[in-house]
């Protein structure tokens, strides 16, 4: 199973820069010479959304390569049960509960930080594309609001 690299500009294919890349091999980079500089966008939304690919192939944005992180419920469920038989595996049965909660409460605390920071850049990210469509007269539907955004009509 291998990937390819097609380059767009202004969501026009530009051209296939690499075939037969191998699956989690690829390290995107970009060279600038003196004072010269590119913006990238690596999804998931994108300002020229990617033109029509031919049948059966189907664009997929850099950014799925980073899922977004698990809730803070998930997060120490995924923790505490991430062992066989379903036993705890970080304890032994005489670990006091306190620290066995206490354990669950930073572990809880630190999920909350990585999802609001992940939702908040997300909310940025889709602020700004709209911002930028917009600008230039392109559509919006696809590119859905922020939960602190009102929406169309209600303020």
């Amino acid at each position: 199973d291998t990937s390819a690299n097609e380059t767009e500009l202004l969501g026009k294919v530009d051209g296939r820069a690499f075939d037969r890349i191998a699956p989690d091999k690829y390290f995107p980079a970009i060279s600038c010479y003196e004072e010269s500089s590119a913006r990238l966008n690596f999804g998931p939304h994108f300002v020229f959304p990617p033109a029509s690919l031919p049948c059966g192939i189907e664009s997929q944005p850099l950014s799925n390569l980073c899922p977004p992180p698990p809730t803070p419920d998930d997060a120490v469920d995924m923790i505490l049960s991430g062992s066989k038989e379903g036993k705890k595996i970080f304890f032994s049965k005489r670990t006091d509960e306190s620290i066995v909660n206490a354990f669950k409460d930073l572990v809880k605390a630190e999920a909350v930080v990585r999802h609001e920071a992940f939702s908040q850049h997300l909310c940025l990210h889709l602020k700004e594309i709209r911002f930028l469509r917009e600008e230039r007269g392109l559509d919006t539907f696809d590119v859905v609001k922020c939960k602190d955004e009102p929406t169309d009509g209600v303020i």
